[in-house]
């Protein structure tokens, strides 16, 4: 039964439904189609009901097994430039209706949640998403995303999050963290750390002398990079406490971490994250991590597929378009513009079986699997 709700939750993803009656009617439109992927016509109560009821740590779960099964399809972008996996954390507001979301705390004129969302800039999609009330300020979250994933990592941090008790826990966990330094932070003269300098970057050590920072920060050293950017004709401070990294590659990884910006582009623009089916706190979380499982299916098909033309955006809507039509995957994702009439050799047929097997595996017994 709960494979069957998994597979509508997507089926609502895929056709972009904005409310239960329109998942209700978009299944009785295909009520015969249905058993070919497994699912069910479901009444708007009972998926409300189910909505509610049915933990979002299921789907949780299912994605990170997901994420470890096409670890290798997703690939390794950064190659072996970086001794250590390197992640971005950021965040993004989602507002909510006042008067429906009354848990989810913002303003005293709206309601509004944000998504945590740590990055792994190998392969481009979340280790790890969190959700709080849009209240909740974003150095009390850090500790908690970062706690879940192994010490020996870099992590690049949005200025929101700075705080210098989690500079000092990261640098005890040995966790290496990059971020932008704040203009009023106090310090160490930098000239008296300079370590390296070149016409457009300087590299100094420095410590924090305010009296909150030495609470926290008392006898730790950090890295303060200056790095001018030809592209915007400005200067960046980048703060870390790695002394291992160039400061050139310290100013790549802190741009890098606008791969979190276009994520959350991503799934704003094309799937249903900011408007909801269920208003509790449990159906906005099944919500969220049945998108992120739909985005990872979606990227792992572009990335299988033969044509290399692919945009996420255009990929999910031709199969919102091919949704209830029986066609071959492979031949969908594989097709071009000049290859429209190319019928898939034996050999292909074979890929193809493994390929089905491979996304969706057997069912052991009593167990939702991918």
């Amino acid at each position: 039964m709960l494979r069957l709700f998994f597979h509508t939750l997507i089926f609502s993803h895929i056709a972009q439904c904005d409310s239960l009656r329109e998942i209700e009617e978009g299944l009785n439109r295909a009520v015969g189609k249905l058993p070919s992927i497994q699912a069910k016509v479901y009444k708007r109560s009972a998926l409300s009901y189910r909505n509610s009821h049915d933990t979002y740590l299921v789907y949780e779960k299912l994605y990170h097994a997901l994420v470890s099964r096409f670890t290798s399809v997703l690939g390794n972008r950064l190659g072996n430039r970086f001794k250590k996996p390197v992640y971005s954390l950021d965040s993004t507001t989602i507002t909510l209706c006042l008067s429906l979301f009354d848990w989810a705390q913002y303003r005293r004129c709206k309601r509004g949640i944000k998504l945590h969302t740590l990055l792994n800039n190998q392969t481009l999609v979340p280790e790890v998403i969190d959700m709080t009330t849009a209240k909740v300020a974003d150095i009390k979250i850090i500790d908690s995303v970062i706690g879940k994933i192994p010490a020996s990592c870099i992590v690049v941090i949005d200025r929101g999050y700075n705080d210098y008790k989690q500079f000092a826990w990261l640098s005890k966990r040995g966790t290496s963290f990059i971020t932008r330094i704040k203009d009023n932070a106090q310090t160490t003269p930098y000239y008296k750390g300079l370590r390296s300098e070149g016409s457009d970057w300087g590299d100094y050590e420095i410590s924090f002398t305010s009296k909150t920072a030495l609470a926290c920060c008392n006898g730790l050293k950090f890295r303060v990079i200056q790095w001018y950017d030809e592209t915007t004709d400005k200067w960046f401070e980048f703060l870390t406490n790695d002394f291992d990294l160039s400061a050139e590659q310290i100013a790549d990884l802190y741009r890098d971490r606008w791969q979190n910006e276009l994520f959350f582009k991503k799934i704003k623009q094309n799937l249903k994250i900011k408007t909801f089916i269920g208003t509790s706190e449990n159906a906005v979380m099944t919500q969220i991590w049945t998108v992120a499982i739909c985005t990872l299916l979606i990227e792992v098909l572009r990335r299988k597929a033969l044509y290399t033309e692919w945009s996420f955006p255009r990929l999910l809507r031709v199969i919102t378009l091919s949704l209830m039509t029986y066609a071959d995957l492979l031949e969908l994702i594989d097709k071009t513009e000049n290859d429209e009439t190319r019928q898939l050799q034996p050999e292909n047929r074979r890929q193809k079986e493994s390929f089905q097997l491979e996304l969706w595996g057997p069912e052991p017994s009593g167990e939702l699997v991918a």
